[in-house]
């Protein structure tokens, strides 16, 4: 049905706006964290690092006061897509955030769900005043489709890192529904 309405001969942003996409973000837990990890053992065309772990390091990682883990569940009127976003961020230094992981499954690229997610952690950094988001951008045979992400979405190069000011604001698509679990 997805792919009937795109191929129906309307607008790019008429068939996002028409998917009614809403985006659940929420922390890594006992629930999530097995698909935490299976995302990040598996995923590589949406993905800034391709760095793999197992169950047990996200375990660790989220019992960690320094590392903020979370995933994005997906749904639009068609049904839900399931967890099919992560991100794991390093907060060890109180002005800057580093961007360890970012992922999204393909089978929900192209549509903007990278934004949200990113959003919200910008505003996590906001409320921990920090000052910038530092990222970095692997690139591998296969995860092409992420190498403009960063740029498109207000980051800088310096060097062999990216820096996104955090009190630069990052335009959140209108068509996404966007909610926080347990905040």
């Amino acid at each position: 049905k997805r792919d009937e309405l795109k191929d129906s001969g309307i607008s790019m942003d008429d068939f996002l706006k028409n998917l009614n996409i809403e985006i659940t973000i929420k922390q890594s837990n006992n629930f999530t964290i097995p698909r935490i990890s299976q995302l990040t053992l598996k995923t590589n065309q949406f993905n800034l690092t391709t760095k793999r772990y197992q169950e047990e390091e996200i375990r660790k990682l989220t019992n960690d006061k320094n590392f903020l883990v979370g995933c994005t569940q997906v749904q639009d009127k068609f049904g839900d897509n399931g967890i099919t976003g992560v991100f794991i961020v390093d907060k060890q230094n109180s002005e800057e955030w580093f961007l360890d992981s970012f992922l999204l499954s393909c089978r929900i690229m192209g549509r903007e769900i990278e934004k949200a997610i990113l959003n919200y952690i910008i505003e996590q950094a906001k409320k921990n005043n920090v000052k910038k988001i530092v990222a970095k951008y692997v690139p591998t045979q296969k995860n092409k489709p992420v190498e403009d992400f960063l740029p498109k979405c207000g980051f800088s190069q310096s060097n062999d890192k990216w820096v996104y000011d955090v009190n630069n604001s990052l335009k959140l698509p209108e068509f996404l529904a966007v909610t926080v679990e347990n905040e």
